[in-house]
């Protein structure tokens, strides 16, 4: 009987832990950082708070990097390595060394809902990333991905889509629901 308690209580006490790690790094390494509801980071994960938004039930991988201006939609999971970069040194003036050669102005890179982002994936700057598209491991996403493609490779091309326009549109409308809490098949939360 006590193992039975124990097993329905280790996922409220594991949420609990969660929810009370993120506050403290909300409020200490990432001040400054604005995230919604549910919104969790694995360890090892650097965030430049500066304009990071993140939306609701939002997932962000072990030993990531995420640059300033970056703003993440609900439910979106980060796998781990994944990098979005930061604003990128100009390099076309002659006579002065790239390190002197300045930044250009910096932009936001957007990331819609329910996006999938795989293992090692390296984001560039200003990228638009639409909603349910998935980037494949490893993959160097160097244009804006349309919302639900599959994409992989370096540069990142679009595979295939994730639905079809009836799917999509579904899709699109859960979207529009209020968020809400969901556990992961087979695994209690």
């Amino acid at each position: 009987m006590a193992v039975n308690n124990m097993v329905t209580l280790y996922p409220s006490l594991k949420s609990i832990g969660k929810a009370l790690r993120t506050w403290i790094l909300l409020h200490t390494k990432y001040r400054g950082a604005v995230v919604g509801t549910g919104f969790h980071v694995a360890g090892d994960v650097l965030i430049f708070p500066s304009d990071f938004t993140a939306g609701d039930y939002v997932y962000i991988g072990p030993h990531s990097e995420i640059a300033p201006h970056v703003h993440i939609g609900n439910y979106t999971s980060l796998s781990s390595y994944v990098v979005i970069t930061g604003a990128d040194h100009i390099f076309d003036k002659p006579g002065v060394p790239i390190r002197y050669s300045g930044r250009p102005a910096s932009c936001i890179t957007r990331v819609g809902h329910d996006v999938l982002i795989g293992h090692g994936v390296t984001i560039m700057r200003g990228v638009t990333i639409g909603n349910g598209a998935v980037i494949g491991a490893g993959a160097v996403v160097t244009k804006d991905v349309p919302p639900y493609a599959i994409v992989g490779g370096v540069p990142a091309k679009v595979i295939r889509y994730r639905f079809d326009a009836v799917g999509i549109e579904a899709h699109e409308r859960m979207l529009e629901l209020p968020t809400r809490h969901g556990g992961h098949l087979g695994r209690p939360e």
